[in-house]
């Protein structure tokens, strides 16, 4: 009965390694939130584009097409990948520095936007 109980425990605890390694690594690096306010008004998610550094160095990437996404690969590019946020009727935009992403994607069912590592 002890050993029995020890290797349910042990089980227990390597499926709960196993879950929390895979859940971590489907965790996005950085994500655009789906609202965004100004003190005054709160703006919709709209779009989001990526780019190879700063967006000062003006080197937006070109995404791929594929079925209801848009999609970046961004892993080895020279600087770190920028996610830029854009907001339906807003001014403002907000920028995310996506170190150690190897993907970005904006996805349209649900609208989001995320890069993964």
């Amino acid at each position: 009965m002890l050993l029995n109980n020890k290797i349910a425990t042990l089980l227990s605890s390597a499926l709960t390694v196993m879950i929390s390694i895979n859940c971590q690594a489907k965790t996005p690096i950085v994500s655009c939130p789906a609202t965004f306010s100004d003190g005054h008004n709160v703006y919709q998610f709209k779009n989001a584009s990526v780019f190879d550094g700063p967006i000062e160095l003006n080197a937006e990437l070109k995404p791929e097409f594929k079925k209801d996404k848009q999609y970046w690969k961004v892993f080895g590019t020279k600087y770190d990948p920028f996610l830029i946020c854009t907001y339906a009727n807003a001014n403002h935009y907000i920028v995310f520095d996506a170190k150690g992403a190897s993907f970005c994607e904006v996805t349209n069912k649900p609208l989001q936007a995320r890069c993964m590592p």
